[in-house]
């Protein structure tokens, strides 16, 4: 089968339309260098997760915020507007992560039974900006469907923000002399989206493991015609400074709330 290379063009043209259908914006809104104010459409029908956009299910009342480094979008259902417009409009990029703004959001987000998340970082890689790691001494990179060595190391990370039930793909296992100690699995965030997750046994980091995982997850992305991300929260600098040493660059920087009432 014949897959079309990810290359920066089409990577671009990818995150700007998903970014665009998340935001209830048009791409132009997320380049002009201007800062938007902008009310979300009605929530979808038949599914939980905005068209066009990643699949994460949708909240309501819905906030989000996004910046690809030029201005930004702040988008909000109408029964926000109240509060949401006075609180970003005329303002500018830098002012949008304002911790005074972050505040306020999260306790109004709060009477709505919604935490806030982020600001964080998004980290995207064009196949031409991939740089390659091999495993280190005494390791073994595999590609796998399976489960169990999946399981064994992900319980790390803990458990997935509400409403992110995208389906995990296939991962990178690290295997050591003792069996698996690392793996970098993908989820199917959109058809043409995965996102990265990694997790690596605390007494085997350190030692390169991160990268050679980060890279051949990404290559087997890049295999299957499909654009990988790599998040991170804002502090993790050790996962950022694994994602640039493989190709990865900031992307954009996303801000938003979920419901996270039991249902």
């Amino acid at each position: 089968m014949t897959t079309s290379r990810v290359d920066r063009t089409r990577l671009q043209d990818m995150i700007l339309g998903i970014l665009a259908a998340e935001q209830y914006c048009s791409r132009e809104d997320l380049l002009d260098g201007e800062v938007h104010v902008v009310v979300a459409g009605p929530p979808p029908v038949g599914t939980a997760y905005i068209p066009g956009g990643r699949w994460f299910d949708r909240p309501e009342p819905y906030f989000s915020l996004v910046t690809v480094g030029v201005g930004g979008v702040v988008t909000a259902s109408a029964e926000l507007m109240s509060w949401v417009r006075p609180l970003y409009e005329g303002v500018d990029r830098d002012q949008m992560m304002e911790p005074v703004r972050i505040a306020e959001v999260t306790t109004r987000m709060a009477e709505h039974g919604q935490k806030t998340f982020g600001p964080f970082p998004r980290w995207i890689c064009a196949e031409e900006d991939l740089r390659p790691h091999p495993a280190p001494d005494g390791y073994t990179i595999e590609i796998r469907t399976d489960e169990d060595d999946h399981r064994s190391v992900i319980s790390q990370q803990g458990g997935r923000r509400p409403g992110e039930r995208t389906p995990h793909m296939f991962r990178a296992v690290a295997v050591g002399s003792d069996g698996p100690v690392g793996s970098a699995g993908v989820t199917a965030d959109n058809e043409d989206l995965y996102q990265i997750h990694i997790a690596i046994s605390e007494e085997h980091r350190g030692r390169g493991i991160g990268r050679a995982l980060t890279y051949a997850i990404t290559r087997a992305t890049f295999d299957r015609g499909v654009a990988p991300y790599y998040g991170t929260t804002s502090v993790n600098t050790w996962s950022m400074r694994t994602a640039i040493s493989c190709g990865y660059y900031p992307g954009w920087v996303h801000f938003f709330s979920r419901d996270v009432r039991a249902s």
